[in-house]
């Protein structure tokens, strides 16, 4: 009898064959869903290290290195605008600046600038009575051999302020302390500003004024106020006005703060106008002068 296993029918090898072939598939196809998964964790990689738009923006650092700079902030930096308004700037500093070396003529052009900025809806008559005249101001341009700061404003007093009293007109009340320091202090001047009580100040100046005989009122000169606190003591009382002496008034135009604002250019610009006005109105003797 003949084994089985030598029959020659092809059934049990094209089974095994089968077997095989699927199994080959379904390696494959592990294969190709590793390599698939493989590729997106890689891409997921790559985008989590790639910086987004947002990050660029934001990588900016305030020395100005161009190297932080997103392409955006970079044409923004460089384009007219931004270098039009860098311009002005510069422009409206310097004017700042010369002004208080400027002509009388100079400085009631500026004032003149000032009111009608502050006044757009008054007609031409109307701001006409706003305006300064050429005689109210006293040129201190021949004083540019020093810089014009709180070491040499002693000197520049010395020169130009020849009445019994001065009143100095100071943008803040941190300046109108640092003045008042370097004109000698508490024996020489007294601050008018927000940190007293605006009924202590109008006492202070009108017992100055009442109290002649005082030895200590006599060697008060300086009168170191911020325009706004001026004005309130000038609507309180009349002390200011009266008698026949001279009165210099000194604008403290030099100075420009932090954001490169001065007296001339903030948001009292028309208090010191008005406060100045009533000066020239009441006052029999007045001159105007900018440091």
């Amino acid at each position: 009898m003949s084994n089985p296993d030598d029959l020659d029918d092809g059934l049990l090898y094209d089974y095994e064959d089968k077997i095989e072939l699927q199994d080959e598939e379904i390696l494959n196809e592990k294969k190709r869903s590793l390599k698939a998964a493989d590729e997106s964790n890689l891409l997921s990689s790559v985008r989590d290290r790639e910086p987004s738009s947002q990050d660029v923006d934001n990588n900016v650092t305030d020395d100005g290195d161009d190297k932080h700079i997103s392409k955006r902030q970079k044409k923004l930096k460089n384009s007219k605008l931004h270098q039009k308004k860098k311009e002005q700037v510069a422009y409206q500093i310097q004017q700042l600046k010369s002004l208080p070396l400027g002509s009388s003529e100079l400085i009631i052009e500026y004032f003149a600038t000032l009111i009608r900025e502050k006044n757009p809806d008054l007609s031409a008559l109307e701001l006409n009575d706003l305006y300064f005249k050429k005689t109210d101001f006293i040129s201190t341009a021949k004083f540019d051999s020093m810089d014009r700061n709180l070491v040499n404003f002693p000197t520049f007093l010395a020169q130009f302020s020849k009445s019994p009293k001065t009143v100095i007109l100071s943008m803040s009340n941190l300046r109108v302390a640092d003045v008042c320091r370097s004109v000698g202090g508490s024996k020489m001047a007294i601050k008018l500003f927000a940190k007293n009580k605006l009924k202590d100040d109008i006492e202070t100046v009108e017992n100055i004024f009442k109290d002649k005989k005082n030895k200590k009122n006599q060697n008060l000169k300086y009168f170191v106020a911020t325009p706004t606190r001026m004005l309130n003591i000038l609507e309180a009382t009349e002390v200011l006005f009266q008698g026949k002496d001279k009165l210099d008034i000194i604008i403290d135009a030099s100075y420009l703060d932090m954001k490169k604002n001065s007296i001339l250019s903030n948001e009292n610009t028309a208090v010191l106008c008005k406060v100045l006005k009533l000066f020239l109105e009441k006052k029999s003797s007045v001159k105007i002068l900018l440091y």
